[in-house]
């Protein structure tokens, strides 16, 4: 089965690229969306962002692949879509807190945009991570 867990691996492969390109697309119109935030609401906003991701987070991570049944094309599609939504509004919502934060605090800028690439990079590698784990 080494070739069906490739072929599983290349279909990951190819959902994280995509939500990496869609985030990408969104980041000039998420950044044109906060220009219009008062500065004195930007606090209100990074906390119900905060809120966002990590309800998120939960699901993301209380899912899982090895409750599914892989060889079954509705359960293995919804799985896909179920982490591609999830990833994506993770993606989104790190990029908005990036956003804001260099909007109010610009010093720290650099240092919350390391965070939230290391905070992704361990989301994607614990995705398949996941998808690793079931046995086939």
């Amino acid at each position: 089965m080494p070739s069906q867990c490739h072929y599983y691996l290349k279909e990951n492969l190819l959902k994280n690229f995509l939500i990496i390109l869609i985030a990408l697309a969104f980041y000039p119109v998420l950044s044109h969306a906060l220009v219009p935030i008062q500065l004195d609401q930007m606090n209100d906003f990074l906390l119900i962002i905060s809120i966002l991701l990590v309800a998120v987070c939960f699901a993301n991570f209380a899912f899982t692949y090895e409750k599914s049944n892989l060889k079954s094309r509705a359960q293995k599609t919804l799985s896909y879509v179920s982490t591609f939504v999830f990833m994506l509004l993770l993606a989104l919502l790190l990029e908005s807190i990036v956003l804001a934060v260099k909007i109010v605090y610009p010093s720290f800028y650099v240092i919350i945009f390391g965070f939230a690439m290391l905070l992704y990079i361990g989301i994607v590698l614990y995705d398949f991570w996941d998808l690793l784990r079931v046995e086939l």
